[in-house]
């Protein structure tokens, strides 16, 4: 047969002065725990800072070694003759100046002729060819290679 809680002898029932010391005693350690996962959070979170800082000293570093190197080539005779001859237009002795315009001034291609024979037509695109820069027919055979037939019909 159960007996309930009233039934029972009071020596069997633990003083309330126990159950406060185990408790007080669970809340302290409970205290105590929370603290260490604390301290340890913030121990994380420092080194992760430290880190990041160690990081951006190293950019830093970087840079400041990148700034030396170019101000060292800035100094250089090398960079005041390469200075001189882009804005200053200077040229040393013995030296040419070789000017490359990116786009034609013109069009090569000229309006076909359909009373031109076949070789007439040849004769008409092997001339336009020696006539154009050897830098363009470069940059036909390796850019625009469609256009070279282009300019064979057209012609």
């Amino acid at each position: 047969m159960p007996t309930s809680l009233l039934a029972l002898p009071y020596h069997t029932l633990e003083p309330i002065s126990k159950r406060l010391t185990i408790v007080g005693g669970l809340t302290v350690v409970a205290i105590m725990a929370f603290g260490l996962a604390q301290s340890v959070y913030r121990n994380i979170i420092f080194e992760q800072t430290l880190k990041d800082m160690e990081e951006q000293n190293q950019k830093i570093s970087d840079s400041i070694t990148v700034g030396y190197r170019n101000l060292e080539y800035y100094r250089s005779d090398q960079y005041k003759d390469k200075h001189a001859k882009e804005n200053l237009g200077l040229v040393n002795p013995g030296e040419r100046v070789l000017l490359i315009n990116k786009t034609p001034s013109k069009p090569f291609l000229s309006p076909p002729d359909p009373a031109l024979t076949r070789e007439t037509q040849e004769a008409t695109y092997q001339e336009t060819l020696r006539q154009m820069p050897i830098i363009e027919h470069w940059k036909l055979f390796l850019f625009h290679r469609e256009k070279i037939e282009e300019l064979r019909r057209s012609l």
